[in-house]
């Protein structure tokens, strides 16, 4: 399996050199990049090369990047979400050219998953076109496009994959395990649709709120889920999506979360 370790620590901040430089140095070789604008903004190219040197320099690996769900922290908290399958034209185009804009990221080192929230309500002419339109970038890039399973029923493993089958469209899931156990539904989607898992998001709760906790620290059982994983033959991306707690430095958060790693590859010798 592939380690590694999403840049959502730090959602809040604007991403640098610096960042990537502290996740390096914990131990860790690959990354997923975080990419709402607040964290990068895709029109600022000294940004955007800075991060590019720091991928360098600190040879990561970077196994994919989590597409924009919201166009600023202004909308986020008015419920306004970058939405490519909405009614609304002019939400939908300014939602597709603000995943385009991101592929800036692709165009400066090699991604192999881009991963998008699967959208609370589906209008299917306007997904359609709208994936059209993101898969002839996606295509030249060679990135592979991938639905994340977001808190909700309408937004499960399940209704992705029965989207994918009945549209026929070339879309992998990236898989939060820490939103499908929201659902009760962590084993259930790794047994009956682990084959459609591209990457995964990995981080744990109580099944009450999603409180992206560090594996082990909430009830989900890895054991079992290592055990499953080896009977779907998932052995992809594992990036670690955790959430900075009051008492955590970022050096502290990001040791805690290398010494995951360590556990992980223990189970998957036990079960691989």
């Amino acid at each position: 399996m592939i380690y590694g370790i999403s840049t959502h620590p730090f959602a809040y901040e604007k991403l640098s050199g610096e960042h990537l430089n502290l996740i390096a140095d914990s131990g860790f070789d690959t990354i997923e990049i975080f990419a709402n604008r607040m964290q990068v903004d895709f029109d600022d190219a000294s940004q955007l090369i800075e991060i590019a040197k720091a991928v360098n320099n600190n040879n990561f690996f970077v196994n994919s990047v989590h597409a924009p769900f919201y166009f600023s922290l202004e909308g986020l908290r008015s419920g306004i979400f970058v939405d490519i399958a909405s009614d609304d034209e002019n939400l939908r185009t300014k939602s597709v050219e603000e995943i385009k804009a991101s592929f800036s990221l692709a165009s400066m080192f090699d991604v192999d998953y881009y991963i998008m929230h699967f959208p609370y309500k589906v209008n299917r002419d306007s997904m359609l076109k709208s994936l059209e339109e993101l898969f002839k970038f996606a295509e030249h890039l060679q990135i592979k496009l991938c639905f994340e399973n977001i808190p909700g029923r309408e937004t499960s493993v399940r209704h992705i994959v029965e989207f994918i089958e009945k549209e026929m469209v070339p879309v992998g899931i990236g898989f939060d395990i820490g939103h499908s156990n929201l659902n009760g539904e962590v084993y259930s989607d790794i047994e009956n649709y682990g084959v459609y898992f591209y990457s995964s998001h990995i981080h744990d709760n109580f099944g009450d709120r999603d409180s992206h906790l560090l594996p082990f620290e909430g009830n989900i059982n890895w054991d079992k889920v290592f055990e499953l994983f080896k009977k779907v033959d998932y052995k992809w991306g594992m990036m670690l999506e955790v959430r900075m707690a009051d008492r955590d430095s970022y050096k502290s958060l990001l040791k805690k979360a290398f010494k995951v790693t360590k556990k992980f590859k223990k189970l998957e010798k036990k079960y691989f």
